[in-house]
């Protein structure tokens, strides 16, 4: 097909809580137009709560040729969600596949003539299974750009499209999976910007920047080396710098930059603290934050101070501090490594977030025991803070898998052993995870909190911020009037800064002597507040 039609979909029901803005389908979306095709990203959970009546506008107003559907996740991997949507046998958890069932389901009712073609993270790592489960004939595996471009170029030539590499089809009663091509980074990646529907969560999230595919470790539980695989692939360094350069002379509210890098410092300090001082030297730290995934080894007191210099906040993985837990479970890493590292950061003056996981297979009350009693040592505080999650989700083509098909530990497992292992399904020693989860934290003094309920004020508020992105302002005027007041306060300066420098001053006015008006008139603890700021927004539309 020439000159197509594409509808991305973004099918992570997450976005609602954790504004993570679609990384994988902006790559694809920018190479597809750079070929001629006219490409829309699109969330179908936004602006409406129902996102069959968001789907059948998006399909109305779009009339694609091609739909793709991104898949990132098919849960949290979270075993103790209190707000979880799913729950098993001694754990709850958010589990996003039957909504993306729901979303192909209008799309063949309504659509039927239109190819679907599914790819992410989420399809890559059980490409089979989630063909078979969501009904659908293609699919991509790993890195979709060149895939699916050769899919709309050779649609409906079914010979042609059997013969492209990473993608997965029906044939006859099974499903064939080709292989992948060897990553290489493309030139000229988003040369006219980024994907604009989804500004919002830069200012929320970060704005993610990726410098290597790749990951080399052997970790039991992950499934990144099935998505990225072994090899670790480099960008270019000057073209690095020359996207943040763009970057920095773009919205001024974006002020936070994350490196998706499986980890930052794989697979040595060599490239990483090149680019860092490179950053440096162009000045980027004035101008933005940073953030990435560290592994605790390799790391080393320069190379924290060069992160420090920089405006860095450190993500450790930190599976355990139990070296039989971390050996059991192929870690490169072990305790020593760990302290280590926090004692460099704390020494550079470096903010560091501990990831754990407590429950993955070698794990016993003595190993729990002693993870807890370091994280008491190398207490939480002003530069360092834990969160843990409690079980490995198991997921198919891992170690803990293979372990799991091979018989071993199924007294520790809870959930379904599904096709794929699509259904949630969590490996926990040495007992369930709500109850381990209460053990560490009677033993902790603490608990970490996962307030990830879906709030209606919340959603009301990224519907508007969504309609903002995507310029629709008389929807988003319409839609403010309508919304509760905590709704407004919510997303009240992020819409005012973009109505003005869209040049909507009338807009801005409106919603804010809106605002005004309705806080006046029954003045509460923080209103006051809120009004001397919306009376300076509006002040500054005088001048």
């Amino acid at each position: 097909m020439k000159n197509a039609t594409i509808l991305l979909l973004y099918t992570d029901r997450y976005y609602l809580i954790k504004q993570v803005y679609p990384f994988g389908l902006d790559l694809i979306a920018d190479d597809l137009r750079q070929h001629g095709h006219r490409v829309t990203i699109e969330y179908p959970f936004l602006p409406d709560p129902d996102p069959e009546l968001n789907l059948l506008k998006i399909l109305k107003e779009t009339r694609p040729n091609v739909i793709g559907l991104g898949i990132r996740n098919l849960d949290t991997c979270l075993s103790c969600e209190p707000y979880g949507d799913y729950v098993g046998n001694d754990f709850r958890t958010f589990y996003f596949l039957p909504e993306i069932r729901r979303i192909v389901d209008v799309v063949k009712t309504h659509s039927p003539e239109i190819p679907v073609i599914a790819g992410g993270g989420g399809f890559t790592i059980s490409p089979q299974a989630m063909l078979n489960d969501l009904g659908l004939e293609y699919g991509v595996t790993g890195e979709g750009e060149e895939p699916l471009l050769e899919f709309v170029d050779v649609f409906p030539d079914r010979e042609k499209i059997r013969g492209i590499s990473g993608l997965a089809y029906r044939d006859g009663g099974g499903v064939r999976v080709n292989p992948r091509k060897a990553y290489s980074f493309r030139e000229g990646a988003f040369s006219n910007g980024r994907e604009g529907r989804f500004q919002f969560a830069f200012e929320t999230t970060g704005l993610p920047v990726q410098v290597k595919r790749g990951c080399n470790q052997r970790c039991s539980y992950c499934v990144e080396p099935i998505i990225e695989r072994g090899n670790i692939v480099f960008r270019e360094m000057d073209r690095v710098i020359e996207e943040l350069k763009t970057l920095s002379q773009s919205d001024d509210g974006i002020r936070k930059v994350f490196f998706v890098d499986t980890e930052f410092n794989l697979p040595d300090l060599a490239y990483c603290t090149r680019l860092i001082e490179r950053m440096i030297q162009e000045g980027l730290h004035e101008r933005f934050g940073f953030a990435s995934q560290f592994l605790p080894k390799p790391f080393d007191s320069e190379f924290a101070g060069i992160l420090a210099e920089a405006g860095f906040s450190v993500i450790l993985t930190c599976d355990s501090f139990s070296d039989t837990v971390l050996r059991r479970n192929y870690a490169s890493y072990r305790r020593r490594d760990i302290r280590n590292t926090l004692e460099i950061c704390e020494q550079k003056g470096l903010p560091c977030t501990l990831s754990m996981i407590f429950g993955l297979p070698g794990e016993t009350y003595d190993t729990v025991n002693d993870s807890i009693d370091q994280m008491k040592r190398y207490g939480p505080g002003p530069l360092r803070r834990y969160e843990y999650t409690v079980g490995g989700r198991i997921y198919s083509g891992t170690r803990l898998c293979r372990m799991i098909e091979e018989k071993e530990g199924l007294e520790h497992v809870y959930g379904t052993l599904s096709e794929g292992y699509l259904a949630p399904c969590y490996f926990c020693a040495p007992e369930s995870p709500f109850r381990l989860k209460q053990y560490i934290e009677e033993r902790l003094g603490y608990a970490i909190a996962y307030d990830n309920r879906y709030d209606p004020a919340a959603q009301r508020s990224l519907a508007l911020a969504y309609l903002t992105d995507q310029g629709r302002w008389e929807d988003v005027v319409s839609l403010f009037m309508e919304s509760s007041v905590s709704s407004r306060l919510a997303i009240y300066d992020y819409l005012f800064r973009r109505l003005t420098g869209a040049g909507r001053a009338a807009d801005a006015r409106i919603i804010s002597e809106n605002l005004l008006a309705v806080l006046a008139a029954d003045p509460g603890g923080d209103d006051r507040e809120w009004m001397s700021l919306i009376q300076f927004y509006l002040s500054c539309l005088r001048e």
